[in-house]
């Protein structure tokens, strides 16, 4: 049970913000992992005249708000993993299904959340 200023703070939320802090605590009571794999698309960037730097564009298909970059392969494939799991975070406190892992894919990238 919380505090009663704990939940008189918790009243005084606005619905979606209390509906947000509820999922969370949810999440965080079942303390449940959950894994996924989507196939993620590398686009190779060329440098520019203006900038001279070149490197890779991350995009998630399954996910389109995802969008990441890397210099190299792997660290496109890294900040891919954790632009996943952030994302993947935020669907969870704001109620929101997590969409099931690719079944097929070139780059595939395995997150835990």
């Amino acid at each position: 049970m919380l505090p009663q200023k704990d939940l008189e703070t918790l009243s005084k939320l606005p619905p979606e913000r209390l509906r947000m802090v509820l999922n969370f605590a949810r999440a965080n009571l079942i303390n449940q992992k959950i894994t996924r794999r989507y196939n993620v698309k590398l686009d190779w960037n060329e440098p520019t005249d203006e900038d001279g730097v070149a490197g890779y564009t991350v995009t998630v298909p399954s996910l389109p708000p995802v969008v990441t970059e890397g210099d190299t392969r792997e660290e496109a494939l890294e900040n891919a993993r954790e632009a996943i799991a952030c994302y993947l975070e935020y669907l969870i406190i704001t109620g929101q299904p997590v969409p099931e892992s690719d079944t097929e894919g070139e780059n595939m990238v395995e997150v835990i959340i």
